[in-house]
């Protein structure tokens, strides 16, 4: 073993490990996994379980469904086939319109023509966000991206294109229909064989089908965390925004291949990497790049991308001049990942600059309770996360005991209104339909 693997390994077991464990102890965890790398070496480990009902623990092959960390991996397929390489011509122009590869989008102002996969990847093409997701009803067949961009018709462009960032996830459904097209192949099968395979991410999918049962990590929602019965955030016309599977094993490698690229054309990560637009969110979305959200962390240039849907959450960093990432998968949306992630670099680092071990340790203590006992302390930043996936989900029954608790005790949150004014739409179009 290397010494620096010795020293990496040593760091964290002492130091960051301890702290999850006691976090997996609380009420807000029901699983995670987390995965560090310094230098060409990695250090990974589970904690608490897949599955509430079962108990059966998160291990380093546990997967995980990864959201929106799903789209730096389509980013990086997409550039790759527009980026020269050992003399071999390109088969996509950024700058070119993607109706030119997809006929069948088009949009109620006409302006589908202005839109091009560049503007995509940064978030400025214009394109409005999607607002609902049907995980209750999920399209499973290949021809579910272009079904996705047929939908389009009456949707205008919300911004001038190139002028503003403005999230869209349609925009991702949209690049994932481009890569099936220009590879001739399913979206899931074009980046498993553009940037999976080459990678050795064997476990990695696109595809739910194809991850074992008995390795799959299941969401959790509401208060106490709930397996919500058969409801699951999948569905193919959302495929290339969201739902790439995968394990801490895995992750650890890609982390490895973007720091250390070997198989990856340094071209592609500079472009993917260079500001594009301004985000202003910082320190870690300080502006957009293709795919990535470009920031700064212990003044260092950090790329970042962040994923939450109902009842997974995920944090992916990358300090490139530093060769060191961190990535957390969890299987609920009320772990503090951020705060995880922020520990973990600054342990791998040995940074004293970082107060990210203070503040993880601060949390932890916060959630555990005086008494050594997991509190249920709750804000409404708390009710949101402990709502809103089973209300996506079309799962209000499992919101509705909390929200209604919550009318009690603070019948004048904003987040209340909110979330109660969602879980009634919801309910309405369940009867209707």
């Amino acid at each position: 073993m290397a010494a620096g693997d010795e020293h990496l390994r040593h760091s964290v077991e002492t130091r960051l490990w301890p702290l999850l464990e006691a976090l997996a102890g609380t009420h807000e965890v029901a699983g995670l996994a987390v995965a560090v790398v310094r230098e060409g070496e990695v250090a990974v480990r589970g904690f608490g379980v897949r599955d509430v009902g079962t108990g059966e623990p998160v291990t380093r092959e546990t997967m995980f469904h990864l959201a929106s960390v799903s789209k730096p991996f389509v980013a990086t397929a997409v550039v790759s086939l527009a980026v020269p390489r050992d003399g071999v011509a390109t088969v996509l122009d950024l700058d070119a319109p993607v109706v030119d590869r997809i006929p069948e989008l088009t949009l109620a102002d006409g302006r589908e023509g202005e839109i091009t996969a560049r503007g995509l990847l940064s978030h400025t093409s214009g394109l409005p966000d999607v607002s609902d997701y049907g995980w209750h009803d999920p399209q499973l067949g290949d021809d579910a991206l272009s079904a996705f961009a047929r939908s389009l018709s009456d949707w205008r462009l919300r911004t001038e294109p190139g002028a503003a960032y403005s999230y869209s996830n349609a925009g991702f459904e949209l690049l994932g229909l481009l890569l099936s097209r220009v590879t001739g192949t399913t979206f899931e099968d074009a980046v498993r064989w553009v940037v999976l395979k080459p990678l050795a991410m064997r476990a990695s999918t696109f595809l739910r089908a194809e991850v074992p049962a008995r390795l799959a990590a299941s969401p959790h929602v509401g208060r106490p965390l709930t397996v919500p019965g058969d409801a699951y955030p999948y569905n193919r016309r959302h495929a290339p925004s969201s739902t790439l599977h995968s394990h801490v094993d895995d992750m650890g490698r890609w982390m490895l291949a973007l720091l250390e690229p070997s198989h990856l054309d340094p071209a592609v990560l500079e472009q993917m990497w260079q500001p594009v637009v301004p985000v202003g969110d910082p320190p870690w979305e300080e502006a957009a790049g293709l795919g990535w959200a470009v920031g700064t962390y212990l003044g260092q240039r950090a790329v970042s991308h962040s994923g939450a849907d109902p009842g997974f959450g995920s944090r992916l960093v990358l300090l490139p001049g530093r060769r060191t990432g961190v990535v957390v998968l969890a299987n609920s949306n009320t772990v503090p990942t951020w705060a995880v992630v922020e520990a973990a670099l600054d342990i791998a680092l040995d940074d004293p600059a970082g107060d990210g071990v203070s503040a993880l340790r601060s949390e932890v203590a916060r959630l555990v309770g005086p008494a050594g006992r997991a509190t249920h302390e709750l804000d409404d930043d708390d009710l949101e996360k402990a709502v809103w996936g089973a209300i996506e989900l079309h799962r209000t029954d499992l919101a509705w005991p909390l929200l209604r608790v919550w009318a009690d005790v603070r019948p004048e949150s904003p987040v209340l209104q909110e979330m109660t004014e969602w879980a009634h739409r919801v309910d309405r179009d369940t009867s209707s339909g």
